[in-house]
C-alpha cells in the first residue's frame, strides 16, 4: 500500500508540474525586432537589408 501511494503521489506531482508549465505567458503581440526592418523590393523579391556580419566571417576570410 505504501509503495502504491508513493507512485500515485509522484504521478500526481509530475502531472501538476507538467500542466502548470503548459501555455504561453505574456503578450501575444509580435516582439520588436532587434534589427531594422526594411521593405522588400517586389520586382526582385529580395529584401534590401544591410549585411549582418557574424564572428565566424572574420575567421573564414
Amino acid at each position: 500500500m505504501g509503495s502504491a501511494l508513493r507512485i500515485l503521489l509522484t504521478l500526481v506531482l509530475m502531472a501538476t508540474i507538467g500542466l502548470s508549465a503548459c501555455g504561453r505567458r505574456g503578450s501575444l503581440d509580435r516582439p520588436k525586432p532587434s534589427y531594422p526592418e526594411v521593405k522588400a523590393d517586389p520586382s526582385t523579391k529580395i529584401s534590401r537589408a544591410p549585411d549582418r556580419h557574424l564572428w565566424i566571417d572574420r575567421l573564414l576570410q
